[in-house]
């Protein structure tokens, strides 16, 4: 059974990879107009994903989107520095690190490392610059960017948590330590319910991130349907009383317990949560008399991508006994995008190698 999740976010509202640079103003306004000025489908959105870069080097001063996942925001001072960002974030890593707050982890998280003179630096020095991560908020939802070590005095790694600012769309933090950062957050009582519907045609937000999971999609008409920037579900209903539910799947330890095949492919998360109803009763399967249904995500161009499944209603009878297995769906790619039926109530993630 293959324990290794390695996460290549296919994830993002919209981002397209760009560097926009503070002295150049006319390029940012270009980029922004073009923005609103072209609203994109559900598809379009989720395959223009496809050609962001999971690793940057950022060596100049921007707002650079990384791989869906973050946003890094950097002034520089110097000239013989240099900063990586990586998406490519391995959660089993991150999972153990000890992490003593009551807030709730957002994996992957994005990891910086300084550069000085060319020489990795454990902190970045703040004459050199300024240096911030930011991640896309919601807005029932309260979060704070947590970081820890890559090298930490003593060898022990740690969560800590970093002063946090709203930013517009973004949770934003400081970023001058060589280390993993990542979002947690809470549900805000009584806060404001994101809406939920039908994704597409919608203006796209500008430059950001991809959000903390979003919340479930309620799915009642034919229509095809967009999530979080991480996938997008093809509905046809042939008959009444249908419904479907649809929401970001992000790993959690029981997902480690679900028996991969030890084929070589390597899990991508986060992956989609499509659940089945009919006549408010869940279904194991749904059958073509009574539809079709099709998820997509975005086929990094370096990928054979095959889409996998595993059943979630198990997790119903015994959360400890996990009998579903991850299955290989029959995949096609075109244009982008890598596209398998979805007709089984569970969880859907891209796979590759």
């Amino acid at each position: 059974m293959k324990r290794f999740f390695q996460v290549l976010v296919v994830a993002a509202l919209v981002l397209i990879v760009v560097g926009v640079a503070r002295t150049n103003p006319t390029l940012a306004e270009r980029w922004n107009g073009a923005a609103q000025s072209q609203p994109m489908t559900g598809f379009e959105a989720v395959s223009n994903t496809a050609a962001q870069p999971l690793s940057i080097v950022v060596t100049g001063s921007g707002s650079y989107l990384v791989g869906g996942v973050c946003m890094f925001d950097a002034e520089f001072k110097a000239t013989d520095i240099k900063v990586n960002v990586d998406a490519e974030v391995p959660v089993k890593d991150s999972r153990k690190v000890p992490f003593g707050y009551p807030d709730q982890l957002y994996y992957p998280g994005c990891h910086v490392v300084h550069f000085k003179q060319d020489q990795a630096v454990e902190q970045a020095n703040a004459e050199d610059g300024d240096w911030k991560v930011c991640f896309g908020k919601r807005s029932d939802m309260e979060l704070t960017i947590y970081y820890y070590l890559d090298n930490p005095p003593g060898g022990s790694r740690v969560w800590i948590p970093l002063p946090t600012s709203v930013e517009g769309d973004y949770a934003c933090a400081p970023a001058l330590y060589t280390g993993v950062y990542m979002p947690a957050g809470k549900v805000i009582p009584g806060g404001p319910i994101p809406k939920t519907g039908p994704v597409g045609p919608t203006p796209p937000p500008g430059p950001g991130t991809v959000r903390p999971p979003s919340s479930p999609n309620v799915i009642r008409a034919s229509g095809t349907y967009a999530m979080g920037g991480v996938c997008t579900l093809k509905v046809v209903y042939k008959t009444s009383g249908l419904m479907n539910r649809f929401y970001v799947e992000f790993p959690v330890e029981d997902t480690a317990l679900v028996a991969f095949p030890d084929n070589g492919d390597l899990l991508f998360f986060p992956g989609c949560h499509v659940l089945h109803y009919q006549w408010a009763e869940t279904q194991k399967n749904v059958t073509d008399k009574k539809g079709k249904w099709q998820i997509c995500f975005a086929a990094p161009p370096t990928k054979k991508v095959t889409i996998y499944f595993y059943e979630s209603l198990v997790h119903e009878d015994s959360s400890e006994q996990i009998a579903a297995s991850w299955l290989a769906l029959p995949t096609t790619v075109e244009n982008g995008l890598a596209c398998a039926p979805a007709m089984g109530t569970g969880v859907y993630v891209p796979a590759g190698q």
